[in-house]
């Protein structure tokens, strides 16, 4: 048996290793379990979904062992600042059954002692309430009952929401708690919403209609999905610091368009939509087995218009597909997609949204997240699911 510990310290490029430790011990067909952090010391852009996916790819591993939680004495634990933490609560609920969760040491379950903080979380997620220090964290859980596992922000009786309206109604009381750092960020949002709920709309739709089945249409079990919504405040300086290994965000945190406020703070949401599904480029070659793509074809596809649009789904606002996140992207946000063997990104102030054909492939923009490059790509170890991470400013130039 072998032990992935995930320190509180991790950087975002850091993930990467847990991969590799974890292919590893699969080519030895040992029993991995995998200890997680009770909090993380950095809030790094895209840290804690890159996480879960990290865990969806381990869980989905048939000898994958215990979820540890870094806790020695469950009696005198305060669960209550332990969820406080985005990454407690999604990754409980999706081991639950399958491999459960334990103290440190792996000897005590913890069921127990979760079990009442679950039910108090997910109920604090249907009313679309906010957590401390800026962040909203909306899940759904399909392997459990639609009253304990779907939110009803999102869909009811196995249907999405009609349309973006209600989405906005629906996150509106989050958002503004989210938001609740001072009277001018929330004034900001009114004039970013219609965008904001746009994306949240198409990719939440998207995970509903492509991200929890297997290849052959089966639901998986467990299976989770959700959104991530976190507002920062940091300095310019700062930012670029923590990124100073990535020269695709440092340009973006460089770039004259993001606006400072008068402490030389730049004020954006990280917006992040996850799902523990089979990834785009095994969903979509079940879906076409005669095409002949790569998988960054593949991937490039899924964001030209009308590429991915479900048929038949009766609603009032139907989708165009993920070519409609880089229109709404244009000229302020990022984008980071985390899928199968590949992350890829596109900054899209400096390289903008330009509309593409269906038969021109080659023409979508996206850089591999190492190398830089829209021609070569690193082949990264696999993991499940598919994460897609944004950053929105909130003030912008344009």
């Amino acid at each position: 048996m072998f032990q992935i510990k995930i320190n509180k310290n991790i950087k975002l490029d850091e993930v990467d290793q847990l991969y590799t430790q974890l292919i590893q011990h699969i080519k030895l067909d040992i029993t991995v379990d995998v200890h997680i952090p009770t909090e993380l010391s950095i809030s790094y852009v895209g840290l804690v979904p890159s996480l879960y996916q990290f865990v969806f790819t381990w869980m989905r591993y048939e000898k994958s062992g215990k979820l540890l939680l870094d806790i020695e004495k469950p009696d005198k634990t305060d669960f209550n600042k332990l969820y406080e933490n985005e990454l407690i609560f999604p990754l409980v609920c999706l081991v639950w059954n399958k491999n459960e969760v334990f103290d440190t040491e792996g000897n005590v379950n913890l069921r127990g002692y979760l079990k009442d903080f679950n039910r108090i979380y997910f109920n604090n997620m249907k009313a679309v309430i906010a957590q401390k220090n800026w962040k909203l964290l909306l899940t759904n859980f399909d392997h459990l009952s639609e009253d304990q596992g779907i939110l009803p922000c999102f869909e009811m009786n196995g249907a999405f929401i009609a349309n973006e309206t209600s989405l906005s109604n629906n996150l509106k009381g989050g958002i503004y708690q989210l938001l609740g750092y001072s009277k001018d960020v929330q004034k900001s949002y009114e004039e970013i919403k219609g965008s904001l709920m746009g994306m949240v709309y198409e990719l939440m739709k998207n995970t509903f209609e492509w991200g929890n089945k297997d290849e052959n249409n089966v639901p998986l079990d467990p299976s989770i999905r959700g959104l991530l919504i976190k507002f920062y405040k940091k300095k310019r300086k700062t930012l670029i610091d923590e990124f100073k290994s990535h020269n695709g965000l440092i340009t973006y945190f460089k770039s004259d368009t993001l606006t400072e406020n008068s402490l030389n703070e730049l004020y954006f949401l990280e917006i992040d939509v996850f799902d523990s599904g089979i990834g785009f480029v095994k969903k979509f070659k079940s879906l076409n087995p005669t095409e002949n793509l790569n998988d960054i074809d593949i991937i490039k596809k899924c964001l030209i218009k009308h590429n991915t649009s479900a048929k038949g789904l009766e609603k009032d606002d139907k989708g165009i597909g993920l070519d409609r996140i880089l229109n709404l992207l244009d000229g302020k946000g990022f984008l980071r997609i985390k899928t199968g063997n590949n992350t890829l990104y596109r900054n899209l102030i400096s390289h903008r949204y330009k509309k593409i054909e269906k038969e021109s492939i080659s023409d979508m923009e996206l850089f591999d997240w190492k190398n830089h490059s829209n021609e070569t790509y690193t082949d990264y170890s696999f993991a499940n699911g598919s994460v897609i991470t944004i950053i929105y400013p909130i003030s912008f130039n344009l």
